[in-house]
């Protein structure tokens, strides 16, 4: 994987900090008075020796003792302020993300997700603990020892003009440290994030796929592959500790250089009578905390970096590509919708084979269309381009006569369900045929239900609608967890409904009892439904038949009724296979 430049994740740590800088300019502020006040015991122990202790008189000692008394209590009243508010901020920097990723993930375009799992790529959301935890010791500890250590070099270079080089090239060290040996550290720390997804991966892979990986030999296969990820992160994460390694390195040995030269160097001064005893032991004191401060932060260089590398996987959800938000309502009459696809196709990627191409058809109001194609032929292509999840690549789409570009994309939902696949919410059954929809009521849910023949069996559950379903639809079984899916589109009371390849999955009493159902003409709507099988042909209009890739196949079907020969079929799975 190339390097990251460190500049783009510190530019994202801020942007994701920025709604708080006015509280962190509050902590900045803290860490000024923090640092000053660390100067009151050096400070009092010059006083101390220069004054009280030659004059050997107990009043300036109490004196002295009392206003430090009172110093470090102020200090430690600022901590504790200090506490409280980087506590609200992480509390908010929490809720801030989960509110963001909770509005974002439904607007992203399904492009952006193309070879992505969406379930694998949000687990990056568990960094943000990682900025709480970091970001909340940085602002506690970083910034007051950060201010702390400028203010006592400062204060030091008053006493001779000796300590003021000494403070500057011990400035220049630090800096030496932090940035120029530090200069790969953020970039190695999201090397070794992503091997640290990536085993994360392969160990989703694994529980997800039971069945496989217990064929035989599978399991040596499924080692294999968590063993190569595992490597890849312990090769990132020797990379990583390198430049971690030598900063340490380099900042012990700048505690132990430093420490000596000061002593000696103050000594000196001292026997020179340029500088008092009392303002040696005050400046060996601001060093020694200040050295002391800068090796606490070493230590956690590498979780700093971490908070960076987090940020990054952050902003890799943050920043998702979301659908347009522009166009107007689509507000459409009574009735079925009117659908109309004009020369549409749609590639993945550029020079890629289009998947669909060229595909002219008109669905009338009411009208009942199978798509019928083998596995490949760019149904479910068709289906995200119907749903507005997908932009034609050429053509357009037309509801109604208007075209989709011009309708805002939530707008035209409304008006359009679209039935694939299972996906539960850990909920009741009625939440999960709602979907929080307003308009839908507990009377839809059971005329939906009814429509399915579903609702004797939800009333047969322990609680009937009321009944707890897990994020995999148990207790239900695979066929009643799909109509349970038809159910909800239709509970939606859709003008247009897409049905992509569910009805091939339902046994063939419950199939055609479904198609009768979802056909019946007393219900107002456009029905388009894809599968891979004819025999859906008796229950609708039309059947238009997609070639590979995507072409209505063969000429004259675009549009127009497919009649199959011979009688009606007595069941779907007879007519399959004759």
């Amino acid at each position: 994987m190339p390097s990251v430049e460190p500049a783009r994740p510190i530019a994202q740590f801020l942007r994701l900090v920025s709604p708080d800088r006015a509280d962190i300019g509050v902590v900045v502020v803290f860490s000024i008075i923090v640092g000053f006040i660390a100067l009151a015991v050096p400070i009092a122990a010059q006083v101390l020796i220069n004054y009280v202790a030659f004059a050997a008189l107990v009043q300036p000692l109490v004196v002295l003792g009392f206003v430090l008394l009172m110093t470090l209590a102020l200090g430690a009243g600022v901590r504790l302020m200090m506490t409280v508010l980087v506590e609200v901020l992480q509390r908010r920097l929490f809720v801030r993300v989960v509110t963001r990723l909770a509005d974002r993930l439904p607007r992203v375009r399904s492009k952006a997700l193309d070879g992505a799992r969406g379930p694998e790529l949000v687990n990056r959301f568990f960094d943000v603990l990682t900025v709480q935890k970091v970001g909340g010791t940085l602002l506690l500890d970083g910034v007051a020892a950060l201010l702390q250590t400028v203010i006592g070099l400062t204060v030091l270079a008053f006493y001779h003009p000796f300590l003021l080089g000494f403070s500057g090239l011990l400035l220049l060290a630090t800096a030496f440290v932090v940035f120029v040996l530090g200069r790969r550290g953020v970039s190695t720390a999201i090397d070794e994030s992503t091997a640290k997804y990536r085993v994360a991966s392969v160990l989703e892979e694994i529980a997800g796929n039971l069945t496989a990986v217990k064929q035989a030999d599978a399991h040596a296969l499924a080692f294999r592959r968590a063993d190569e990820a595992a490597e890849g992160y312990v090769r990132a994460r020797r990379a990583h500790f390198a430049v971690v390694l030598r900063q340490v390195t380099s900042a012990l040995a700048i505690q132990v250089i430093a420490g000596a030269s000061l002593l000696t160097l103050g000594g000196y001064l001292v026997i020179r009578n340029q500088l008092t005893l009392g303002q040696l032991v005050a400046a060996e004191l601001i060093v020694a905390g200040s050295i002391a401060s800068f090796l606490k932060i070493a230590a956690k260089l590498g979780d700093i970096y971490d908070m960076f590398a987090a940020v990054h996987k952050l902003s890799t959800l943050l920043e998702l590509p979301t659908e347009r938000q522009g166009g107007e309502l689509y507000q459409p009459g009574p009735g079925a919708a009117r659908l109309r696809l004009a020369g549409v196709g749609y590639s993945y990627g550029d020079g890629a084979a289009p998947v669909v191409d060229s595909l002219d058809l008109t669905v009338e109001p009411g009208e009942r269309v199978a798509i019928v194609g083998r596995y490949g032929s760019g149904k479910s292509t068709l289906v995200d381009m119907l749903f507005a999840a997908r932009s034609p690549t050429t053509g357009r789409i037309e509801l109604d006569g208007i075209d989709y570009r011009e309708l805002r994309v939530t707008s035209i939902r409304q008006h359009v369900g679209v039935v694939r696949g299972v996906e539960f919410f850990e909920g009741s059954v009625e939440e999960n045929i709602r979907l929080g929809r307003t308009g839908c009521t507990l009377d839809h849910c059971r005329e939906a239900l009814e429509r399915v023949g579903l609702l004797g069996e939800v009333r047969a559950l322990p609680q009937g609608l009321a009944t707890r379903l897990s994020g995999t639809g148990a207790p239900l079984s695979s066929g009643q967890r799909l109509r349970l899916m038809l159910a909800r589109a239709l509970a939606a009371s859709p003008r247009l409904l897409i049905v992509d390849d569910v009805i091939d999955s339902l046994d063939e009493q419950t199939a055609a009892g479904v198609l009768t159902a979802l056909f019946d003409r007393s219900w107002d709507c456009t029905v388009v439904v894809m599968s891979h099988r004819r025999w859906i042909a008796p229950f609708v209009d039309r059947v238009i038949t997609l070639g590979a890739p995507g072409h209505a196949h063969p000429p004259g079907l675009n549009g127009h009724a497919v009649q199959l020969p011979g009688p009606r079929p007595r069941s779907p799975l007879e007519a399959d296979t004759r």
